[in-house]
């Protein structure tokens, strides 16, 4: 996110919230409007999960907060939660990521059919194929006889692409 003008400062920011890196928890520290509460925990979990927290009539997401509280900068990409939980917004669970990392940083789709990420079945050839998306870009890995070596296909290309952003 391109820094602007009407985003919050670090300082402004740490005027009004109380942020705890090890629990991830921001705190309201002084009553900016009606509904805020001094001590309470700021935010609401929004539809896509992420909390969110508003400050002077801008929504702000928690993890970019917590970079900001924490580095005293807007982060320069994405941010990405390690372990998937996007309210677990302790400063071990961020990390800066591109768009494919963050991308690689997720769990197989829920309309996936062999249980595998990146693996799907070829009618076609009657055997399972590997794909992986690397830069936007659909990277074929081929075709095998076993669920596992499509499997173990795809492990190995996130692996190399991703280090340890890769989840299989």
């Amino acid at each position: 996110m391109a820094w602007s003008s009407s985003m919050i400062s670090a300082k402004a920011m740490r005027d009004v919230l109380n942020y705890d890196p090890s629990s991830g928890v921001f705190t309201w520290k002084v009553k900016i409007s009606k509904k805020v509460v001094v001590g309470r925990r700021a935010g609401a979990i929004n539809s896509d999960g992420y909390r969110q927290i508003s400050i002077f009539g801008r929504r702000y997401y928690a993890h970019r907060l917590a970079w900001l509280y924490v580095t005293g900068e807007w982060p320069p990409v994405l941010i990405d939660h390690e372990n998937l939980n996007r309210d677990d917004n302790r400063w071990a669970n961020l990390r800066s990521a591109t768009k494919s990392q963050n991308a690689a940083n997720t769990n197989k789709s829920s309309s996936n059919a062999t249980g595998f990420k990146g693996v799907s079945w070829h009618d076609g050839a009657g055997k399972y194929q590997a794909h992986i998306c690397v830069n936007g870009r659909g990277v074929y890995l081929g075709v095998f006889d076993a669920i596992q070596s499509a499997h173990e296909a795809y492990e190995r290309a996130a692996n190399d692409q991703f280090k340890n952003f890769a989840r299989a």
